[in-house]
């Protein structure tokens, strides 16, 4: 199996679970402080939009020593790595720092892209006039059905 897969698997699960929790939080503080903007579809996007970006970048940030330890363990001619025997072998090579090489790019980049699959899903879900609520009732629906299943 690919050797890097323990680096990749926390990197996702970082990076996924940052970016849905604080695209949450900041479309909850943008319309906290400016609950206007909930009036217009066009503005309620464009917080999806900003906060999308914002989730982006931030998930970077805090994914980024996954993602290098990923890149390092699988460019690594010194046998298979783990993560902590990469992260390890990385800070005593380059520094603490060795593990944000990157970062400037890949916050734009991913704050870009999350940005962008944020206000898309925003966008269909208006289209289809599908709210927030809507998909709780899904949620727990599904939830409520493993339950029974159990």
């Amino acid at each position: 199996l690919y050797s890097g897969l323990p680096s990749l698997m926390t990197r996702q699960v970082i990076f996924g679970s940052v970016k849905f929790l604080a695209f949450e939080k900041a479309c909850e503080a943008i319309f906290r402080l400016a609950p206007s903007l909930h009036d217009a579809v066009w503005t309620s996007l464009a917080v999806s939009l900003v906060a999308g970006g914002f989730s982006g970048a931030l998930s970077s940030v805090v994914s980024q020593p996954a993602d290098s330890v990923l890149t390092y363990v699988a460019q690594s001619s010194k046998g298979n790595l783990g993560v902590i025997e990469g992260s390890l072998m990385m800070i005593e090579e380059g520094g603490i720092s060795s593990l944000f090489r990157g970062l400037g790019s890949r916050c734009v980049w991913a704050g870009t892209i999350i940005a962008g699959q944020f206000l898309l899903y925003d966008v269909f879900r208006n289209y289809f006039g599908v709210s927030g609520d809507d998909l709780s009732q899904i949620y727990e629906v599904i939830i409520s059905s493993q339950g029974a299943s159990a």
